[in-house]
């Protein structure tokens, strides 16, 4: 192992590769939507809130919630894709090992 690797597995973004990141952006991604879906009920539903004043509220706090929500899903789409690039670039030391095992 090279000296940059010696200290570097301790890194939370070491922790997971990146499938496993954009598992967990993925994740968030739906955990997202279901707060949108349950937070633009919540507003419709609520009885304080009438006429202009509920659609301004749910405009304002659903277009917020479904930035973040886009957002994530980007992040996880970026990171499928830095995936793909890196198995065909530079296939992954820990499948090289698997190899060199089963010979």
């Amino acid at each position: 192992m090279s000296k940059c690797c010696k200290y570097a597995k301790w890194y939370p973004h070491n922790w997971l590769c990146l499938k496993g990141l954009s598992i967990v952006f993925i994740v968030l991604f739906y955990l997202t939507l279901a707060h949108l879906i349950y937070q633009a009920i919540s507003i419709l539903t609520h009885p304080a809130f009438t006429g202009s004043t509920m659609w301004m509220i749910l405009l304002g706090y659903t277009l917020s919630e479904a930035g973040v929500a886009i957002g994530f899903l980007t992040v996880a789409k970026i990171l499928q894709a830095l995936r793909k690039i890196k198995q065909a670039v530079a296939p992954c030391c820990c499948e090289a090992k698997a190899t060199e095992e089963g010979k």
